[in-house]
């Protein structure tokens, strides 16, 4: 080969060998880590959590009390199982649980008898029209797809990986076909179970099969969950790794790697946890809650404090039965040491995305107004969003606003507006001498304006309306007298008094108050006559209002006051 040739290629070569170390250092760094629209690590997160049996606001404040102190917006596992599929049941939950700033990880569950049901045929189609009913209190929408298959007793009496891969791969679809906020996670597995089927199957060979089964199956989630459970016994040291211990998770991070998963899953740890002696009956083969108190001290210090990992929930808050009674956070009165250690450990403050949405429910900015004048709107809005809106919510101007004179205006620091809520804002509009304007309205959260739609409106400065007034009497050649005008319409209502001449004719009222161009209902009235009501819109200007022939009260007046029956009468006159 020609000397030209070697050096061509040797400098081809070298080229190829430096564009792929390019791209291989550049690719992670675009590779986004969850499907889902918000990815929980970017932005502030506090990984403290705590799993709850019941789903109870008894339990929540608790769990808020130990998850948020020192920090924000912790998390809190719960299972729902198929038959409490009650929408105003959980949405009371789920707003409770906005009120305490806990972030749900719903786990789905079937039916108990003996062992956990398998789902129905297409069950998943009613888990996914039942959750996207709910108003969650973060876009982030956490789902656990049932729980540990790899138990038999978990998965209709019998293991079965294809079945529960099919069954991920179709609550995924159904799922993400409602809202593409559903955040969908794998069952946590028992990463400490043996191969021994139809009872029991191996992590390794479970999560094989799976893959087998549906190619790809793991690149569809959007986080991996775990139950990194300190085996064996439930009491082994936090400082233990592998299979198996608190470090499972990262275990299970490597199979998934086995199988050619790459995407960079976060992690949720939403079961782990030590026996401690205090349950119902003391057991003295179990750790005290004091040493159980350092463990958890040390995990989320070690092995839990990693960037990957979004939460943590140790199994669990209270219970007082066995087999968990052993776990439990609560003795029957109090609660134990390590509630009180993992609740005084330092925390973030969570600021998990929320959707900030409203809704224009009734008023209007005026199309046209009159030169000076200063106008009260009371615009009402409804809270159709995921957060309480408190004093950091203003409406405000994007566009316009400033030539009209337009200030935000905050909710009062006393209210809380809850989804659902309404809320009516006293927008004040000053109107100067003249010109057409263009103005953009929103919500704003602190500096962050509202995703829903901007209330936008185009006004005219236009000169004042200017009234006369014509009627007659029935049975009276003149008219004359005072009378009462009562105007109702887009600015409210208001009541003046009217002095007609003899020829029926009104002197000249300026109605700045009136809006040109506007429709509005003008009643009429004088004292033992029938009012008459006309509606007529506005202009600029001259406007003539004729109320034609009022007719006399005769029964009225002659039940009330004989007297002036009698002068109301043709030949009274």
């Amino acid at each position: 080969m020609p000397d030209f040739l070697k050096n061509t290629h040797t400098l081809i070569g070298s080229l190829i060998c430096i564009i792929l170390t390019i791209i291989t250092l550049i690719l992670p760094k675009y590779q986004s880590p969850a499907l889902a629209i918000v990815d929980p690590l970017s932005v502030p997160n506090n990984k403290f959590g705590i799993h709850i049996i019941s789903g109870s606001i008894d339990e929540s404040s608790p769990a808020a009390e130990l998850v948020n102190t020192n920090g924000d917006w912790g998390y809190i596992t719960f299972l729902i199982e198929s038959s409490q599929r009650n929408e105003g049941r959980w949405q009371e939950f789920f707003n409770d649980l906005r009120r305490r700033h806990l972030i749900p990880i719903v786990r789905l569950a079937t039916k108990s008898n003996g062992h956990w049901a398998r789902p129905y045929e297409k069950e998943y189609e009613a888990w996914a029209d039942f959750l996207d009913k709910l108003n969650w209190p973060t876009k982030n929408r956490y789902v656990i797809v049932y729980n540990e298959p790899n138990h038999g007793a978990e998965w209709g009496g019998a293991v079965d990986p294809k079945n529960y891969a099919r069954v991920l791969d179709q609550t995924i679809s159904a799922l993400k076909n409602k809202n593409e906020d559903f955040f969908v996670l794998n069952a946590g597995f028992d990463a400490s179970a043996p191969q021994q089927t139809p009872n029991y199957m191996s992590e390794v060979e479970f999560l094989r099969q799976m893959n087998e089964e549906v190619p790809g199956i793991f690149d569809k989630l959007d986080g991996w969950n775990s139950h990194s459970y300190p085996n064996p016994e439930f009491i082994g040291s936090p400082d233990a790794h592998g299979r198996g211990t608190v470090r499972t998770w990262f275990w299970e991070l490597q199979q998934l790697r086995n199988l050619g998963v790459t995407k960079n899953l976060p992690v949720f740890i939403t079961e782990t946890g030590w026996k401690h002696s205090a349950g119902v009956n003391f057991n003295p083969n179990f750790p005290s809650p004091e040493t159980v108190a350092t463990y958890y001290t040390k995990a989320f210090s070690e092995a839990w404090n990693h960037q990957r990992i979004v939460a943590v929930t140790p199994f669990l808050l209270t219970y007082q039965q066995p087999p968990f009674d052993y776990f439990s956070f609560k003795g029957h009165h109090h609660f134990h040491h390590h509630f009180h250690s993992s609740k005084n450990l330092p925390k973030v403050k969570g600021q998990p995305i929320q959707e900030h949405k409203a809704q224009l429910v009734e008023g209007e900015v005026y199309s046209s107004i009159v030169s000076g004048e200063i106008y009260n709107i009371f615009l009402k809005f409804k809270n159709i969003g995921q957060s309480i809106w408190s004093d950091q919510v203003k409406l405000t101007s994007i566009e316009g606003g400033s030539d009209l004179g337009i200030e935000s205006i905050k909710i009062p620091s006393d209210l809380k507006i809850e989804p659902n809520q309404e809320y009516t804002f006293n927008l004040q509009v000053k109107a100067p001498t003249s010109g057409n304007f263009k103005v953009s309205l929103n919500l704003f959260e602190g500096n962050n304006q509202f995703e829903s739609k901007p209330v936008e409106f185009t006004t005219e400065v236009k000169a004042p309306v200017i009234l006369k007034v014509l009627t007659k009497l029935k049975w009276r050649q003149s008219p004359a007298g005072e009378y009462i005008l009562r105007v109702s319409g887009a600015v409210g209502e208001s009541t003046q008094k009217v002095l007609i001449d003899e020829n029926g004719i009104s002197e000249i009222l300026e109605a700045r108050h009136l809006l040109p161009d506007y429709d509005f209902e003008f009643s009429l009235e004088k004292p033992y006559y029938k009012s008459v009501t006309i509606t007529q819109k506005l202009q600029s200007g001259e406007n003539i209002l004729d109320f034609g022939q009022m007719q006399p009260s005769l029964l009225k007046t002659l039940l009330t006051n004989p007297k002036e029956f009698w002068n109301l009468l043709p030949w009274s006159e």
